[in-house]
């Protein structure tokens, strides 16, 4: 069928498979790219604010018991356990990808705990434990601890919910691609049908 067709038939049929050749690899870059996006933005969802989330979680579970010990006047022998542990959760943070502001919380967050860990040596060390303002220091640097990991775990929740408004945009930008595709696609078929199946007249020399 091809062979029957005319040279400048030809040009054209070839023209318009490779406009359909070039729109087909570029909407499958566009592709690739929104599916990039996508892929990070959940990636980055679970590792960097749900496990973040619960660095958070067990970080304000121990600062809990570490403040009930101070005003109940507890043994303190078991510090140095949860030292380990915060100083763990705290190292795993810092690892995550963060905002400037995460950055700076966490910053004052482990200044914070070492001046806690501090006042806690001086009162194993003491005999007469809490006496010297040492338990009111630390309790009001427990509140500002609890403060900073309160807002930390609000910047979890404001990046997730972008990070997923990101996801929805190239998901929804990939959806508008596909039918913006189908619609070209479908327009150099019918273009090609009819190059192929109209027969194609050019003008006579007019003799007078």
């Amino acid at each position: 069928m091809f062979k029957k067709l005319k040279t400048q038939q030809r040009i054209h049929t070839g023209f318009i498979l490779a406009i359909a050749f070039l729109l087909v690899l570029g909407s499958n870059r566009l592709y690739q790219r929104h599916f990039s996006t996508i892929q990070t933005s959940v990636n980055s969802v679970h590792k960097d604010r749900v496990v973040v989330q619960d660095y958070i979680y067990q970080l304000n579970n121990i600062f809990h018991k570490k403040e009930l010990r101070f005003i109940n006047d507890d043994d303190f022998t078991a510090v140095a356990s949860e030292n380990k542990k915060v100083e763990k959760l705290l190292l795993d943070f810092g690892m995550t990808k963060m905002t400037t502001k995460e950055y700076k919380l966490l910053n004052e967050l482990t200044t914070q705990f070492e001046k806690l860990e501090k006042s806690e040596h001086m009162i194993l060390a003491s005999h007469d434990n809490l006496k010297g303002g040492v338990g009111v220091f630390s309790i009001k640097t427990l509140q500002e601890i609890a403060q900073n990991l309160d807002e930390l775990a609000n910047i979890q929740l404001k990046e997730s919910k972008h990070m997923t408004q990101l996801s929805n945009k190239s998901l929804d930008m990939n959806m508008l691609l596909a039918k913006l595709e189908l619609a070209f696609l479908i327009i150099i078929g019918i273009a090609m049908l009819a190059l192929i199946f109209i027969p194609f007249t050019t003008k006579q020399p007019v003799f007078e």
